[in-house]
């Protein structure tokens, strides 16, 4: 143990020397304070300019200037062996100073994380605006996010063939917080620009934009000590101060690792280093399209210590809370979950890259230890659930909204199913999970049952354990009988979905006292529809938006995953007259044999409810 403590000496004692060495280079013993000269630009306090030939540091390392020439200045990049910042102007009145990014890729396309380079003194001026630069894979993300989003975007030809496209207009975020930039298919970098001169900024001025460079602003650093607080009496008091308090705090240590030397495992100490600096590459690979990361203590703060209690689910809880700027958020605290902290990161990443209009937003995440969190924005109408079965007449919404609400929830599923790289399944689709904002536009909400899948188009997934809610949850989930899982199985808890909406709907309106599960049983809605069809009457005065609800419900519940429609099938069904829908078959399920020791199961009881029922003929 002996030579292990001497060594924590010396390690301690080569660690402090280069911080008292650095005390004197930061006074700046032997330095001018006068301003100096390069080019047409004036140098002075806080900024100072490099003595390449003396090697003397002469200020504080953020405000070192290289003169290249007597004619260019250049601010350093913290970033080694990256270039820095050409200097145009400093204005030491304002504290502001205009710069140019050294930093170019092919095509003279900025492609450097600007932000990242920025020593802690300076920061990004507000009144910049960022241009958005897309280095895309896929043609047809770009085609599929220019309809979306209704981006205009200005092509850059590199050679004889286009690879990148440039958004402009958009203002400088300080926070950082540029998650609605992302593109599916396409890698993003943000690069900040003053503008025009004329107001008016056009994606096509882009090589102008990036070399009239952008606005810097510094904070005053705190004044220098003088010189003679650093004499050599001093230096050696501070030296015998910093090697006592060094000694008694590595004396601690190897007392302590000693002591409890069974309980730390040799194993999983480099374990979650390793972990930890994976995460940290993780975030820093994404850079600003990385969600926010939030400490526990901030989530405090934010939900004013969790009192505001929005609901409660088999994954967490999920509560209301409040930014700085007043915008409203709900932060779900998890329970404890299987996994490391980079599968977390890794899955929190993957849902901020899910950005479509009917998707819930995921603002940032909480990872300290067992504690993990997702930050959420907030739906002001709260879930689905409370106008289908509502008694409050003014939570009623009609037929039209619903069907509007059906077909941006199909919508949305198209997009987890085919539209992002990162195909998704989501597992529990149902009222509870449909949240509506403000407008009453539907975003589909939690992932915590979700699975992503990097699968090809037509591919399946095999799930080890059956996931969902039972009433929703497609047979094939959790019964192989029935086929393999695939986005069908969401088609599956889609369509039952619809038939909720529809059957309690039509409850409420007749007034009737039994349970929804005996009442819109999917074989009850079909002889209603059919005996319609039949007789051409009106059954319980179905408007056309709720019959074709139930048509392609019953369309989407399909026992064989292969007669459902897709999801896109869906939307154009749901866009169609009612006249222009045939009617489907009747759902049931012919039972596969089911292993007995999983006959007793509760899922499999929810099969039994189906299986008892035999199929009747269309009327």
């Amino acid at each position: 143990m002996a030579p292990f403590y001497w060594f924590l000496v010396f390690i301690g004692v080569w660690w402090l020397r280069p911080m008292l060495v650095g005390a004197d280079e930061q006074q700046g013993e032997g330095c001018s304070r006068s301003a100096s000269r390069c080019g047409n630009l004036t140098i002075s306090d806080p900024f100072w300019l490099a003595d390449t030939e003396a090697g003397r540091s002469c200020g504080i390392l953020d405000f070192k200037v290289t003169c290249y020439n007597n004619s260019s200045a250049s601010l350093r990049s913290s970033v080694p062996l990256i270039p820095g910042f050409a200097i145009n102007s400093i204005s030491y009145e304002e504290r502001s100073l205009r710069v140019v990014d050294e930093a170019s890729g092919g095509c003279g396309i900025k492609i450097g994380n600007t932000s990242a380079k920025l020593d802690t003194q300076f920061k990004i001026d507000v009144g910049n605006l960022n241009l958005i630069l897309y280095n895309c894979i896929e043609e047809s993300a770009v085609a599929a996010a220019r309809r979306d989003r209704g981006l205009v975007q200005t092509r850059v030809r590199c050679g004889n063939e286009w690879e990148v496209f440039v958004r402009a207009g958009v203002h400088h975020d300080r926070i950082g917080n540029y998650a609605s930039y992302a593109m599916e298919g396409c890698d993003a970098t943000v690069v900040p620009v003053l503008g025009s001169s004329s107001g008016k900024t056009n994606a096509s001025d882009y090589e102008q934009l990036i070399n009239d460079g952008f606005l810097l602003t510094w904070e005053d650093p705190p004044p220098p000590l003088p010189a003679a607080a650093y004499g050599r009496h001093n230096k050696k008091l501070i030296l015998i101060v910093s090697l006592s308090a060094a000694i008694s705090l590595l004396t601690c240590l190897v007392w302590g690792v000693h002591r409890h030397k069974q309980k730390i495992s040799l194993f999983i100490l480099p374990k979650q280093t390793g972990s930890k600096s994976s995460m940290e590459e993780m975030l820093r690979m994404y850079g600003s399209l990385a969600p926010k990361r939030y400490k526990y203590s901030e989530l405090k703060q934010i939900t004013s210590s969790f009192k505001d209690k929005l609901g409660e689910g088999g994954y967490g809880t999920v509560f209301r809370g409040s930014l700085q700027d007043g915008c409203a958020v709900a932060v779900k605290l998890l329970k404890v979950s299987k996994g490391n902290g980079e599968e977390f990161l890794n899955e929190a990443i993957s849902i901020c890259r899910t950005s479509h209009i009917n998707i819930v937003g995921l603002l940032g995440f909480c990872l300290e230890g067992a504690k993990r969190a997702l930050v959420y924005e907030y739906m002001a109408n709260g879930s689905l659930e409370k106008y289908i079965y509502t008694e409050n007449s003014n939570l009623v919404i009609g037929w039209d909204k619903l069907q509007q609400i059906a077909l941006g929830i199909a919508r949305g599923l198209e997009y987890l199913h085919q539209g992002c790289s990162t195909r998704t399944i989501h597992f529990d689709i149902k009222p509870q999970n449909i949240l509506l904002d403000h407008d009453f536009c539907p975003k589909i909400a939690d992932f915590g049952l979700a699975k992503l899948c990097h699968l090809k188009a037509d591919s399946i997934l095999s799930v080890a354990e059956a996931r969902g809610t039972i009433g929703f949850i497609a047979p094939e989930v959790f019964c192989r009988g029935f086929g393999v899982v695939s986005t069908k199985s969401d088609v599956y808890s889609y369509g039952m979905m619809l038939l909720e909406m529809v059957g309690g709907r039509i409850n409420k309106e007749k007034g009737n006292t039994e349970s929804s599960s005996d009442v819109y049983f999917p074989n009850r809605i079909y002889d209603s529809i059919a005996e319609e069809v039949q007789t051409c009457e009106v059954i319980y005065d179905l408007e056309e938006a709720m019959r074709k609800m139930a048509l392609v419900g019953l369309w989407c519940i399909q026992t064989n995953p292969e007669n459902r429609p897709s999801m896109s099938k869906v939307i154009d069904m749901l866009d169609k007259s009612i006249n222009e829908l045939e009617m489907p078959p009747k759902p049931f399920l012919s039972c596969p044999s089911i292993p007995s020791y999983l006959s007793s199961h509760t899922s499999y009881g929810y099969i039994s409810s189906y299986c008892s029922a035999s199929p009747t003929p269309l009327p």
